[in-house]
């Protein structure tokens, strides 16, 4: 995750998904925006603040500027911990899961691996979908909805080398500990119990498995993403 993108974007990964990216500024004759830099400055909790009326880019923002916020919940099944982080900038200080805003064009499962590893020096792979949240009328979205998206992910490494400009805190934390503990955000704590109740049942009953398909434009695939079919349903009706 960068503290400011040079599109000017908030940063903010089991993958969240829903924030704000910002363009301002004016649009050169092939009609697409251009993209200076907002500059900010820190504020007294160690953050950065943009003023986008000094800058005048409230005119500048469109749908476009509205990005899918992901973290990425990164479990590891032998020992049942699960990789969280506290944000430095934040005024409460709470364990969530880490993540970020996804690229243009970047699929779910690679925003979350990227961002995973960007704030805190572990790398995974994307397993599944877990949940997704929307929300309409958030102050900080400038009247647009927005999604929040978490992943299972698989760890490929164990060692934590965590982003101190970003994180204040990282660790692998027992799942059953951070679904009980207060100090966490609600969705934390919601998805740490599904996490349990698949770490307990089978990932089955909770994942939305990835799978991709050719889209009806020439050349183009798209990727679904949906709870497991039965071999039975897949190439019939089932019903035999």
């Amino acid at each position: 995750m960068r503290w400011l993108k040079s599109a000017g974007c908030w940063p903010s990964a089991l993958l969240l998904a829903g924030r704000v990216g910002l363009r301002a500024g004016p649009r050169t004759a092939s009609g697409s925006p251009e993209t200076p830099e907002l500059q900010g400055e820190l504020d007294r909790f160690g953050g950065v603040s943009v003023h986008l009326a000094r800058h005048r880019a409230l005119h500048g923002l469109d749908a476009a500027a509205f990005r899918r916020l992901l973290q990425g919940a990164v479990f590891d099944d032998s020992t049942r911990k699960v990789l969280v982080v506290q944000d430095r900038n934040k005024l409460k200080n709470m364990w969530k899961f880490p993540g970020g805003l996804s690229e243009p064009g970047e699929d779910i499962g690679d925003t979350a691996v990227r961002e995973v590893f960007e704030e805190t020096g572990v790398k995974s792979e994307f397993r599944s979908l877990l949940s997704i949240r929307q929300q309409h009328g958030s102050p900080g979205a400038f009247g647009k909805s927005d999604m929040y998206l978490i992943c299972r992910l698989q760890p490929c490494s164990f060692t934590i080398n965590f982003c101190q400009q970003e994180c204040l805190k990282c660790e692998w934390m027992d799942l059953e500990k951070l679904a009980r503990i207060d100090n966490t955000t609600p969705i934390t704590r919601r998805v740490a119990r599904l996490l349990l109740y698949g770490h307990r049942e089978g990932f089955d009953k909770i994942d939305l498995s990835m799978e991709e398909f050719p889209a009806v434009y020439t050349g183009l695939f798209y990727k679904l993403y949906h709870r497991e079919l039965p071999e039975s349903y897949r190439d019939t009706a089932g019903t035999d």
